[in-house]
């Protein structure tokens, strides 16, 4: 997917790349592209450009854009006009060549229709996104298990309370046997547990969407991944990349050499947050473009459709119905805060996608503590999600709230 330029990185609209049509049907493409992930490389023999640019005479911005095929290797054999200038140096993910490309007079075919290259691309934009939320779950879950296996075999110091099993006839105690290590660990297998259940089930939504012959549930399926893909984009990137440096301090001053391999995963992690749409254009996403235009209306449905899996006998279950409730009632708060405050919606965009992200959390692990068999580990889990990462549910909500009453009280004073 080449579609980044120097002078324009999310901004898409400002792309200068431009494709003339010839006699014979194909496009001549002139232009440069930047953080093109394998633009070169020889690990195959043909490498297909999927280019982002402006037929003549396009009109300016997103609307001007159109789809361009773009191949190295020409259909006669012959290389194309399309060069790497070099190879970006990263701060991580260095398995990834990442190019700076240039396209001289290259010739390409049109995909699709004149103009509607953006909403071709993404097709392909909105599943990648999906893929980066679990590149972020996979980077967490690479995290933890190194730390896991650090923590049960490094002894230091004695661990407060009762004497461990573990200590047997040692000097100090395994540090995951120590409550801050403890709770490290707990609460970033609270995360992946959680966030991987979610993307298994927007996978499926994906199929449903795609294959089922009841246009309505199409239609649910549908409403779930556009709701929860921007969620899981940013939430699960930005718990990659935090959660990865919690499992680095497990090692502590061992986390910061090489050669135990964890330093890469925090490196590697910090791109998420950037690549297939930066976290805060998720936000803004999910928010101002999703929520608003319907005044939540459409949230609100694939919430009900969440309460309505639910136990509300279970107290777990009855705490998650309390939580999509508040979570409903907070988009119609921002809706009527938004028309007083236009620019209030984008203050606070960040802060709704992680109450979203928290109330999605708690519902997977109603799911899983619902239907798995319970054991010693899973419960502490449990307990972990409940005590170190819900509470900023309420914290988060209360960012947004009290913005809005600023907002009305603002309205009000000025009225």
């Amino acid at each position: 997917m080449c579609l980044t330029e120097a002078h324009a990185g999310s901004d898409l609209g400002q792309v200068r790349t431009r494709a003339v049509p010839q006699a014979d049907g194909s496009l001549r493409v002139n232009g440069g592209k930047i953080f093109i992930s394998g633009g070169e490389h020889d690990l195959t023999p043909n490498i297909v450009h999927l280019v982002l640019c402006r037929l003549p005479d396009a009109p300016a911005g997103p609307k001007g854009l159109s789809l361009v095929l773009v191949p190295k290797l020409l259909p006669d054999g012959t290389r194309n006009a399309v060069h790497c200038e070099r190879i970006e140096e990263k701060m991580g993910l260095h398995g990834s060549p990442t190019c700076t490309m240039r396209f001289d007079d290259a010739t390409g075919w049109l995909v699709g229709e004149p103009g509607r290259g953006l909403a071709a691309m993404f097709v392909m934009m909105n599943s990648a996104r999906l893929h980066v939320a679990l590149q972020g779950i996979g980077l967490l879950d690479a995290a933890w298990q190194k730390a896991d296996a650090y923590a049960a075999e490094r002894r230091q110091m004695r661990a407060p309370g009762p004497v461990p099993a573990s200590r047997g006839g040692e000097a100090a105690d395994l540090i995951a046997e120590h409550p801050a290590v403890r709770r490290m660990l707990d609460t970033q297998r609270a995360w992946i547990d959680g966030a991987r259940t979610l993307a298994y089930r927007s996978a499926l939504m994906l199929d449903v969407a795609a294959h089922d012959a009841d246009p309505k549930a199409r239609e649910r399926a549908q409403r779930w991944c556009s709701f929860v893909t921007p969620v899981l984009k940013a939430a699960c990137t930005q718990q990659a990349f935090q959660g990865a440096s919690e499992c680095l301090q497990v090692f502590g001053g061992h986390g910061y050499v090489r050669e135990w391999g964890i330093e890469q995963i925090v490196r590697d992690a910090r791109v998420t947050m950037i690549y297939e749409g930066t976290n805060e254009i998720q936000a803004i996403d999910l928010l101002v473009r999703k929520v608003l235009p319907d005044g939540g209306a459409g949230m609100s449905a694939v919430l009900l459709e969440l309460r309505d899996t639910l136990d509300a006998s279970r107290e777990a279950d009855a705490d998650v119905q309390r939580r999509l409730a508040q979570l409903r009632y907070l988009g119609t708060t921002v809706a009527m805060a938004a028309h007083a405050n236009p620019v209030l919606p984008y203050e606070v965009a960040d802060d709704y996608l992680r109450v979203t992200m928290l109330t999605l959390l708690a519902w997977a692990w109603a799911r899983i503590e619902a239907a798995a068999p319970q054991d010693a580990g899973r419960a502490r889990v449990a307990t972990a999600l409940r005590r170190w990462v819900l509470p900023e549910f309420e914290m988060r909500m209360g960012i947004v709230k009290r913005a809005c009453e600023t907002v009305a009280l603002t309205h009000a004073a000025q009225a």
